[in-house]
């Protein structure tokens, strides 16, 4: 041991010696190990260990998923008798809990505040192991029939509406209409469905289909169950259940049963591990960056190496004091990179797309990571170290006395191949971002069918029972348009069922006078006479709905391009009646006699999301039914988020007992839904190659200003015999082109192997995008020459007189 003292107490004197060189290889080590301990820090805390429950890990949750549908995912919501024969008949589960989201309508005494609210099963938390900060939690008593109504209220809605006040546990707030005693707090970390607060549910398998609730179905698995045996289990269950309710079920289906994990995490775990490979080949660069400024004060120090193995130092000794040194540097550049790393979380949570990870999730510099960040800087230091070590202890003595000015031709391989390694991985870093950014252009290119600009969204969850009819929520809308609608700065406004463009109610269709073997199916929408004006949807045939026909809730229909197209081809649909069957079958009380007649063909507009191709879509009065959830959409002359309030105001002037909530811009929302993941991929990835490229630029500028300074009685003698400037600007400039083209062969190369994993990232862009990648070479080659650049014009500036006697 006091041997290993010695050589750290030397080489921290060595360390100390060379700032500069220390200070360069412990930020270039600290870029790298910062960057993937950021990413890693991620992933333990999204992908590893999200929840703060007991054994969540084998909490999963089932979907059937239609055959026919190429898209992921499916259905995994179950009604109350789906969900009890689903509890009842399993092999395989040895606890289940489901839960629903709803509104909760509260009044504060000037107006009405909604809640996201939570209906639970009683043993949710008991089975996800976690008690109540203050009180208690639910027991299995709480609901039973005629128990006393009571919640829990999420830490989250206790710090930011009742100041933290530890004495409202067991007071009475009027949820909804009922009065409701509140019997605990729950910890910080417990978000359980995203909710607000969360009320005990009785499931009741006599609830009529009309009535239906869905609810979401988790299950922890018994001890020594896989995943393929519960799939199995489930797979059985659910085909039994298909024939006994075939309309709840496609008619090809398979079963997936996932961990929870997996299920919320989904595609962004894609996105995570494609960001952790990223890291990894800029670990690589890093790694190769150092590797090669140790190989060059390796050789610089040869002499100091001989003098040490002739007086008796061994092969291994030599090794060892280099690596002690290296080490000195991973350690040092462990301890920057955490300060990057937290930095940095810091900046990439901002980031992250909001509804992609767990709402449990807490991203930061915790105990795992660090021991991650002090193991990568270890292991990173002995990698860049190793080679150079090696290279500096096996080399002749006798030479290294002569105290050559030779490069050394094997050391002088080794430092360009790494050279060209960092060229190709930072080509392959370029390409990835260059093609996320193209992708990420397009997706903003996409045209909608509708304008965004300037519309601001708010979603209307009114009172139950109140509204219930279709002539109450009409006499609601008609008043709140009217008042909205006469307000400066408002250009006009509408009633929606759903927020464009993400999707509508789904039924079956049937078209009067044709007949058809397969499903007929599309989307419809309810709103107001205003809808299309608002949104800026064009008309190409008829006309839309009228004002006198919204009111007396006329059976007339506007349908989109693609329904017309896809159901009556060349023929005129103008005058055609369109039957929804989903309003005579699934909702409290039917619509009688559900046959709109078509007046109109508008142009289509994305209704299923900005990437996938519009869906047949039927737009109806509002007034012909009292069910579904509602909102308003306004369109405003100037930036619509400062009309909020006034919305609100309005909103209360017609009943203080309405709500609202999802506020924004649509604008806001396009960002959120569709933007915010790849932008984020987009951000990362730059970032990456960015320090990539600057790396590369370093890594090319001190191999290429060593080898000048090897070479300076070659350029001495060269010139004395006739060559010129600009004969010596070439030969390095060449030497260091080389390089470049090598490197950016073998990106080329590693790039059409590796891009391949961002294909679900792109969109109408592909992997081996010519324009991306030619540009991508350029950068490179711009930066490599940048840095060959100064090298080489000091090169031009030797004197011979002063070269000839170097050394």
């Amino acid at each position: 041991m006091s041997t290993v003292f010695q050589d750290a107490r030397y080489g921290l004197r060595m360390v100390a010696k060379n700032p500069g060189f220390a200070a360069a290889a412990v930020i270039t080590l600290a870029l790298g190990i910062g960057a993937a301990t950021t990413i890693f820090s991620v992933i333990d805390n999204v992908l590893l260990d999200p929840f703060p429950y007991v054994d969540a890990q084998r909490i999963v949750m089932i979907t059937i998923h239609n055959d026919a549908d190429n898209r992921p995912g499916g259905r995994s919501f179950f009604r109350d008798d789906e969900f009890l024969d689903y509890e009842e008949q399993n092999h395989v589960f040895d606890a289940v809990i489901g839960g629903t989201g709803q509104d909760i309508l509260y009044f504060n005494g000037e107006g009405t505040e909604q809640f996201d609210g939570g209906y639970v099963t009683a043993n949710m938390f008991q089975v996800l192991g976690v008690p109540a900060l203050l009180g208690r939690t639910l027991m299995p008593d709480d609901d039973k029939p005629g128990a006393p109504p009571v919640f829990l209220m999420a830490y989250k809605l206790w710090a930011g509406r009742f100041s933290l006040d530890p004495k409202i546990v067991g007071s009475t707030f009027t949820l909804n209409g009922v009065p409701t005693t509140l019997v605990g707090i729950m910890p910080p970390r417990v978000t359980k469905l995203g909710s607000d607060l969360w009320i005990p549910v009785v499931l009741d398998r006599g609830r009529p289909v009309s009535q239906a609730r869905y609810f979401m179905f988790q299950a922890h698995l018994k001890p020594g169950v896989t995943l393929r045996q519960a799939q199995a289990d489930v797979n059985v269950i659910a085909h039994r259940f298909a024939q006994q309710r075939p309309k709840d079920y496609p008619k090809q289906f398979s079963i997936q049963v996932d961990t929870w994990i997996d299920r919320l995490v989904g595609q962004f775990s894609k996105t995570l591990y494609t960001l952790a490979a990223a890291v990894g080949l800029l670990l690589l660069i890093a790694c190769s960056n150092v590797a090669n400024m140790l190989l060059a004060r390796g050789a610089a120090r040869g002499k100091e190496m001989a003098v040490r193995a002739s007086i008796g130092a061994s092969q291994w000794r030599l090794v060892r004091q280099l690596l002690v040194e290296s080490v000195i540097l991973g350690l040092a550049g462990a301890v920057a990179g955490c300060l990057l790393a937290y930095a940095g979380i810091k900046l990439l949570v901002m980031f992250i797309p909001q509804d992609t990870i767990p709402h449990e999730a807490v991203i930061g510099l915790n105990l795992p990571v660090l021991a991650f960040g002090v193991g990568i800087s270890i292991f990173t230091a002995i990698l860049a170290g190793l080679a150079p070590a090696w290279q500096t202890a096996k080399l002749d003595i006798v030479e290294r006395l002569k105290d050559s000015a030779g490069v050394g031709v094997r050391r002088g391989k080794l430092r360009s191949a790494l050279v060209v390694a960092e060229v190709a991985l930072s080509l392959v870093l370029l390409a990835a971002a260059g093609l996320l950014m193209r992708s990420f252009v397009a997706l903003q290119e996409v045209d909608l069918g509708l304008r965004p600009d300037n519309i601001l969204v708010a979603r209307i969850p009114l009172p139950r029972g109140q509204y219930a009819t279709a002539a109450a929520k009409q006499q609601f809308f008609r008043s709140l348009l009217e008042r909205v609608s006469g307000l400066p700065g408002v250009v006009s406004a509408t009633e929606a069922s759903t927020l464009p463009p993400y999707g509508g109610i789904r039924t079956e269709l049937e078209i009067s006078g044709k007949t058809h073997t397969e499903k007929w199916e599309g989307i419809f929408q309810l709103v107001s006479e205003g809808y299309f004006r608002t949104l800026g949807i064009r008309l190409l045939r008829g006309r839309t709905l009228s004002e006198v026909e919204v009111n007396d809730a006329r059976k007339v229909a506007v349908i989109n391009q693609t329904l017309a197209r896809r159901y009556f081809g060349e023929e005129d649909p103008i005058g055609q009646n369109l039957t929804l069957e989903m309003l005579a079958t699934d909702i409290t009380p039917p619509v009688t006699d559900p046959v709109f007649e078509i007046v109109g063909v508008v142009a289509d507009a994305k209704n299923q999301g900005i990437q996938d191709p519009p869906r047949p879509e039927v737009f109806i009065p509002y007034t012909v039914t009292g069910s579904f959830e509602r909102g308003v959409l306004v369109r405003t002359a100037r930036d619509p988020l400062p009309m909020l309030d006034t919305l609100r105001r309005e909103i209360w002037a017609v009943d203080r007992n309405v709500a609202l909530t999802m506020t924004g811009s649509l604008k806001d929302y396009l960002k959120r839904f569709s933007y915010a993941e790849p932008r984020f991929s987009l951000i990362l990835l730059a970032v990456f190659a960015s320090i990539g490229l600057v790396l590369v630029g370093l890594g090319v500028y001190s191999l290429i200003a060593y080898t000048v300074s090897r070479q300076t009685r070659e350029i001495g003698t060269r010139m004395s015999l006739g060559a010129t400037r600009w004969h010596v600007l070439r030969m390095v400039l060449q030497m260091g082109l080389q390089l470049i083209l090598l490197g950016a062969g073998a990106g080329l190369l590693l790039t059409f192997a590796v891009t391949r994993v961002l294909a679900h990232q792109l969109w109408n862009i592909s992997t081996h995008d010519p324009m991306t990648l030619v540009g991508a070479v350029g950068i490179i080659g711009l930066v490599g020459l940048a840095a060959c650049y100064v090298p080489a014009r000091r090169a031009t500036r030797v004197d011979p007189m002063v070269a000839l006697r170097y050394e």
